[in-house]
This record gives C-alpha cells, sequence and structure tokens, in this order.
C-alpha cells in the first residue's frame, strides 16, 4: 500500500505547485468575496453622494475601482507568496515522480534475441518521465558491436556485464539448438565466478569451460593455423603492453621478428612449438643455432650408417679412419654413408649397421629454411651483442613464466602427444582444449580464470591468443554459413572486461581486433568490450590504432568517467544540436559631457539609454563534457544502433542485478540502492 500511496501523494503536490496560478486565482476569489462582505462601499457617505449626484461617471468608476482590488490585491499577494515558495522550496527534480515501469521480458520467454540495457525516461535531461520504457537492442544491433567505457565503481559489472550474462547465455538455454556459446576474458579474477552462477542458475553448468591454474584442460596458444608473423606480432604487442612503448619503434619491430623467426624453425622441425620452446631457443644462442644447422642438415639428402656404441668399441682401429662420430641420443656412432664405406662394411667385415636415410621435408619447408638461414647469417649474426641481449631479454623476460612456473608449463606447454591421441603418464589428468571451432558449434564457453595481479604478463599473453583463436574460429564460420545458408548456426558472444590489456589493433598487425569487428556481423559474433577510459586504449594500443578501433563498435555506452578525453569523445560521439543564444546589448550615450568641479562626477545636459536583443542559432553539443564527469552511479548516455539505423542518444539508468526490476532507477536512488532498506520500504 505504501509504494501505491507515496507517489500519488508526491504526484498531487507537484501538481499543485505546478498549477500555482490557479491556485492564486481561486484563493483570491475567496477573499474577495470575504472582502466583500466586510468592507462594502457605504451609501452614507455624503462625499460619495455629493459625487454620485454630481459626476455619476466617476462615482461609478470609484466604486468599481474598488471592488476590483479587493480581487487583484488578494491575487498579487498569493501570487507572490507561491512565487517565493516556488522558488526557495519547491524542488522539481524532487517532486517528480516516474511513472510505473512496462513489465521486463523475461528471459526464457523470449522469441527473438535481444538485450535490455536499461530504462529510459527523459531522452536529454536527467528526470523521470510519466511513461518510462525499456531500451532494447536486437540481435542484428549486437552483432556490430558494444563498447562500454566507465570509470572504477560507475556500475559496469553489476549493472550491465552482469545481466549482459544472464539476458545472453540465459536465452533458449534449454534449446541445445539454440543458445549461446562464447569466450570471456577479465582481469579481476571474480567475473567468472559470476558466470558459473549464472550458467548454474539456467541450468547449464555444463558448458561451462574455465581456463586456469588448476584446471584440467591444456591449452597450446602457439598451436594453430595461423601465420608465424602473426602470432609473433601479437607476442611483441603483448610485450609493449606490459612494458611500456618505447619512441623506438626497432624494438618492438626486433621483439616480432625474432619470435617471428624460432617460431618458424621449430615448425619446420617439428611441426610443433610451445612458448617453452620458444623461451628456451631465444634466450640460448647456441641452441638456436645449432638446431638452424640441425634442420639443415635433414634438406642436404644426405644418408648416415650408424654402429652400435658397443659393436663400433670393439672394432675402432678399423673403421677409425672413416669420421665416426658418437651420437648421445642414439647411444650409437654415426658416419655419412658413402659406397666405399659401405662396401668395406660388406667386404672385410661381419658388423650389422643401419642405414639412416632422413624423410624428405615439402618443398615449401624447404624454402621457409632457406628464409630462415639467410636471415640469420646475413643479418642476426650481424648484431652486437648488447643489441642481441637487449632483443633476447624484451622476449625472455615474458616468456620466462613458461619455463620456471610448473603449473603454467603445465597448462600451457602440454607435449606434442596430447594432439597425437598418445597418454602422456607424466599428466595422467591433463586432457586438450578442445578447438575453438568446436566449442563455438557445441554452445560451450570459455573463460578465462588468470587474474592479471597474480602475473600480468601470463594473463595478457594466454588472454591475448586465446581472443586470436576464438576471432578465427568465427571468421571460418563465414564460408561454411554461405555455402549452408538453410542451416542454423548459433551466435557467439566476445566479451572481455578491461579491454585494454587485451586489444590487438594496427597498421602493422595481420589480425588487428578492427579487421575482425569489420567482418564479425556476417559470422553472428557478439562483441562486447568494457574499459576504463579512452586513453587507457590509447595507451596500450600503438600508433592511431584507436580512432580506427573505435568506429567498429556502433553502439557505445558511457558511464561517468574523470578522464577528459574520454569525455570529449562521448560528447563529439552524441552530436550537436541547433540552439538559439539570446545576448542583450545596452548602450548610454550623452551630449555636453562635463566633470563637476566639486563632485568630480561627470554630468550632461542631454542622454539617452538604449537595450537590443538578438537572437542567433548555432550548433552546440548535445550533451556537454561536464555532464559526463557529473553521471550518477548505474546511469549513462548510450549511443544505439539497432542494426538498421542509429537511434538518438539517450539518457539510459541500469538494473544492477540484484535489485527489483520494477521500481524505477529514481525510485531506488531514493532508497540508496540498498537492498535490506528497499525490502523494508516495500
Amino acid at each position: 500500500m505504501r509504494r501505491g500511496l507515496l507517489p500519488q501523494v508526491r504526484a498531487c503536490g507537484s501538481f499543485l505547485i505546478e498549477q500555482r496560478w490557479l491556485l492564486s486565482v481561486g484563493f483570491a476569489i475567496a477573499a474577495g468575496v470575504v472582502l466583500q462582505s466586510q468592507f462594502a462601499v457605504s451609501s452614507k457617505d455624503p462625499l460619495l453622494n455629493l459625487i454620485a449626484w454630481e459626476r455619476p461617471e466617476i462615482y461609478r468608476g470609484l466604486v468599481d475601482s474598488f471592488e476590483a482590488f479587493l480581487f487583484t490585491t488578494p491575487f498579487l499577494i498569493f501570487s507572490v507568496l507561491f512565487s517565493l515558495a516556488y522558488v526557495h522550496l519547491y524542488r522539481k527534480d524532487a517532486e517528480e515522480v516516474s511513472g510505473p515501469l512496462p513489465p521486463y521480458p523475461e528471459v526464457h520467454l523470449r522469441e527473438e534475441l535481444y538485450l535490455v540495457l536499461g530504462e529510459i525516461h527523459k531522452r536529454t535531461i536527467a528526470r523521470p518521465s510519466q511513461n518510462p520504457s525499456w531500451l532494447m537492442v536486437p540481435a542484428r544491433g549486437l552483432y556490430t558491436g558494444m563498447a562500454i567505457f566507465g570509470a572504477t565503481g560507475a556500475g559496469k559489472t553489476r549493472g550491465l556485464v552482469l545481466p549482459i550474462f544472464e539476458q545472453l547465455f540465459g536465452w533458449m538455454a534449454v534449446d541445445p539448438e539454440r543458445k549461446l556459446s562464447g569466450v570471456v576474458l577479465e582481469v579481476k579474477g571474480d567475473l567468472c565466478k559470476h558466470l558459473y552462477r549464472i550458467l548454474t542458475a539456467c541450468g547449464r553448468e555444463e558448458d561451462y569451460i574455465g581456463i586456469s591454474l588448476e584446471s584440467d584442460f591444456r591449452y597450446n596458444p602457439l598451436h594453430n593455423s595461423l601465420d608465424p608473423y602473426a602470432l609473433a606480432f601479437n607476442l611483441g604487442s603483448i610485450i609493449t603492453a606490459v612494458w611500456g612503448k618505447s619512441r623506438e619503434p626497432f624494438w618492438q619491430q626486433s621483439y616480432t621478428d625474432l619470435c617471428r623467426y624460432v617460431i618458424l624453425l621449430h615448425r619446420i622441425q617439428d611441426d610443433y612449438v610451445t612458448l617453452r620452446d620458444v623461451y628456451r631457443t631465444t634466450i640460448s644462442p647456441q641452441q638456436l643455432e645449432d638446431l638452424l644447422i640441425a634442420t639443415g642438415r635433414r634438406f642436404n639428402g644426405l644418408s648416415y650408417i650408424a654402429i652400435a656404441a658397443k659393436v663400433y668399441e670393439a672394432h675402432a682401429e678399423t673403421l677409425a679412419g672413416y669420421g665416426f662420430a658418437l651420437h648421445a641420443n642414439f647411444h650409437a656412432y654415426i658416419a655419412r654413408h658413402t659406397p666405399e664405406l659401405e662396401r668395406f662394411l660388406i667386404e672385410h667385415t661381419a658388423i650389422e649397421a643401419l642405414v639412416y636415410a632422413p624423410k624428405p621435408f615439402p618443398e615449401e619447408k624447404r624454402l621457409h629454411w632457406e628464409s630462415l638461414d639467410f636471415w640469420y647469417w646475413e643479418h642476426w649474426k650481424f648484431f652486437r651483442h648488447e643489441v642481441k641481449s637487449s632483443i633476447v631479454q624484451g622476449v625472455v623476460i615474458l616468456l620466462s613464466h613458461f619455463e620456471v612456473n610448473l603449473d603454467v608449463r603445465r597448462v600451457f606447454c602440454p607435449p606434442k602427444e596430447f594432439y597425437q591421441g598418445k597418454p602422456v603418464p607424466s599428466d595422467p589428468r591433463g586432457k586438450l582444449l578442445p578447438p575453438f571451432e568446436e566449442l563455438i558449434e557445441s554452445s560451450k564457453v570459455l573463460g578465462l580464470e588468470l587474474p592479471v595481479m597474480f602475473d600480468p604478463g601470463l594473463a595478457r599473453t594466454i588472454g591475448t591468443m586465446m581472443k586470436i583463436d576464438h576471432q578465427r574460429a568465427v571468421l571460418l564460420r563465414i564460408p561454411k554459413m554461405e555455402t549452408a545458408p538453410e542451416k542454423h548456426f548459433r551466435p557467439t558472444v566476445f566479451l572481455c572486461d578491461e579491454y585494454q590489456g587485451f586489444a590487438t589493433v594496427g597498421g602493422d598487425s595481420p589480425i588487428g581486433d578492427e579487421r575482425f569487428l569489420s567482418l564479425s556481423r556476417q559470422s553472428k559474433c557478439i562483441p562486447i568490450v568494457a574499459t576504463q577510459s579512452v586513453s587507457s586504449l590509447k595507451e596500450a594500443l600503438p600508433n592511431a590504432g584507436c580512432n580506427t578501433l573505435f568506429q567498429a563498435f556502433r553502439t557505445q555506452i558511457f558511464l561517468t568517467t574523470m578522464d577528459e578525453e574520454t569525455a570529449r569523445y562521448a560528447s563529439a560521439m552524441c552530436g550537436k544540436v541547433d540552439k538559439t543564444r539570446i545576448s542583450y546589448t545596452v548602450s548610454e550615450s550623452s551630449t555636453n559631457a562635463n566633470v563637476g568641479w566639486l563632485s568630480g562626477r561627470t554630468s550632461a545636459n542631454k542622454g539617452s539609454v538604449s537595450a537590443s536583443k538578438q537572437y542567433q542559432k548555432h550548433k552546440e553539443p548535445l550533451f556537454d563534457t561536464n555532464i559526463f564527469r557529473d553521471l550518477e552511479n548505474c546511469q549513462l548516455i548510450v549511443v544505439t544502433y539497432d542494426g538498421l539505423r542509429p537511434l538518438p542518444p539517450t539518457y539510459c539508468y541500469l538494473k544492477l542485478d540484484f535489485m527489483p526490476l520494477w521500481m524505477t532507477w529514481f525510485e531506488q536512488r531514493k532508497l540508496g540502492f540498498d537492498p535490506e532498506r528497499i525490502s523494508n520500504e516495500l
């Protein structure tokens, strides 16, 4: 009852204050009737009788004026009193009461996919409306990307991210063919726990896969079909993001170049490489050179003869001239195969020897090795020792986690046997993370549970690589969707909190985020990223990559911010409108001006004062930069794109995940956003 009565009382008081003119008229009429009865015109006054006898028109004018003053004087008094009360006591924003919200569309009852961001009242002013509504973004708008900007404590997680989880992953949760898959990257360490709680509430706990140092899943971020340069570029970008940008682009280019050729060398040698392999080969110049030479020997077409160590030692004097050398791995002595050696072993000895001929390599690998060999001997070998040490140190300081930390090595540097389907006795509990293509089509939700505070370099490295693998799998869906238009392909979600730690973009990047976002709509990907400010993104990305990246997100949400650059960007995104500016000009002129000898003041015989009022139309921002700094908690300004047309910028109010959905934001603000207080009030 209290909830229904209080708004009515407030609405009644607001109506009375707004209609103060009518109240003044009503009170004035009542006061005039009372005054007429108390102060009526006396017919016994001799002066009035004389005036009525001599000049009846003057008498009638005096009587009518007196009776009119009995009404107009109280009207003026009441009008002044009500105006003073309105100016000094009335607060319109405190008295305005929001109308009831329409029923919230429950997630499990939605037939179509869409996202409810929050409630809308008046579009350009932060005041409640008598007819509020819900701001909904349909699926075609979600596919065009959504960026969230907001300072710490603005309500990004509770007001936006968690409701997004509930709506997207709760939609069609019981339908195995239509429920959504996704990847969630975070830095705090608790967001994935909320995600698992929400999936459990939807009955989808089996769909969640968490990647952490305690999980049984094994994931090698370098084992994919990406070009070595693409992988190396992202490693270089991560090094720059963790340790800061240098004024000289030489260092990042050198990091990328070294990682590229090391990854390529291992792929030529064994078709498999881990981050630990890159670390060991990079930090050891001798190992890099030995691996390069050993790989090159496999392309020369030579064969070898191997003799067991014990057999060779028994005939060492006889075979001493043929160049046998001990091979520790084979426990045998090996020499180059020649017709003379083969004839000698057959005709003069009874030694059992094994002829080893290397497996022929594809021509493509041989060409890659030639490029690698040329780079090493003609470029890398000529660097000064100090320069090479600086480049190597920049790489190994990032990759050292994969050598020193045994848990990190176990989870993210699995042996090749995992990918060959062979048992791994050293890791009996481990199981391979399915390919991202399979995760997407099987409605799995993958979460990275590596807080940045645990290890910033490790979290950013794995998160960035995981993001790239997901993007590659998403883009591979496009040709499949074109060839099978009748088949249903489930949408997939990519949600990244603190996006500045995982963003990769730039003119030199082969797989930048802006390139992915330009194609993700066709593959039914819903990219949602959250960051604190524009400045944080510009600090993490090279050159002017931010400008290219921002335009890829068609829906942009701005919560309160203390960053001046973010406020300017948000104001520019909301556009400008025509407004009328009124200016007043007052001028004074005089003639025969003089100065008094005694007073010292100016005076004139004739003078004039003129005033003019001018109206001028000009462009002003729809939302000034100060507005974005003054936004309250869970209050935002959003520029929405519904997939067909951009919607006008508007105020929007978030629904915290623990607040009642039927209560407006303005009612919650009066109760301090306190769930216990709200329940007591109700």
